[in-house]
């Protein structure tokens, strides 16, 4: 059974909408908030049997190559005071490389062990967690977390993004 997909932007999306008219494909909007609310609209609306979040992430790890495409096997809440710090994990499993990640609200959080940063997996995890709803997060490496904005090379990793969903959704 294919997934829904979410996407924190359109941006994100279109190549893949692109090559696949035949996914059901959302879009949650960019961070923790936005996320945890448009994920909880969407999961009322269109009750998923699964759900897997797609998008673009930094990498902390230089051994992840920009391009790369990672499945998250486990999600921290790392900007928050240790004391209410949590970690999700994921409930379904897909052939890539699985990583550590951090959901953050700006970029340059403490790596802390994990590999890589986002800003929308902890709040996409918590709301499958809590409906119940079996999910995974793939991630393409656009940068490292040290770089400056401007050398991000976001093009590249959209292509292997979608490459990878359009694989594993045949």
């Amino acid at each position: 059974m294919t997934p829904l997909l979410i996407f924190a932007t359109q941006a994100e999306a279109a190549p893949l909408q692109a090559l696949r008219a035949d996914l059901q494909i959302a879009i949650c909007g960019v961070g923790l908030v936005e996320t945890a609310v448009s994920v909880a609209e969407i999961v009322a609306q269109k009750r998923p049997s699964q759900v897997v979040l797609c998008g673009i992430a930094g990498a902390y790890n230089t051994r992840l190559a920009i391009g790369e495409v990672v499945c998250v096997s486990e999600e921290r809440t790392q900007t928050l005071p240790t004391v209410y710090r949590k970690s999700y994990f994921s409930t379904l499993e897909l052939p890539l490389k699985a990583v550590i990640s951090n959901s953050v609200m700006s970029v340059g959080a403490a790596a802390d062990g994990a590999d890589i940063e986002n800003m929308e997996g902890a709040a996409l995890f918590a709301v499958c967690e809590r409906y119940n709803i079996p999910c995974a997060q793939i991630r393409a490496i656009s940068n490292y977390t040290t770089d400056s904005r401007e050398s991000w090379n976001i093009p590249l990793a959209l292509e292997r993004l979608t490459e990878s969903i359009d694989k594993l959704f045949k």
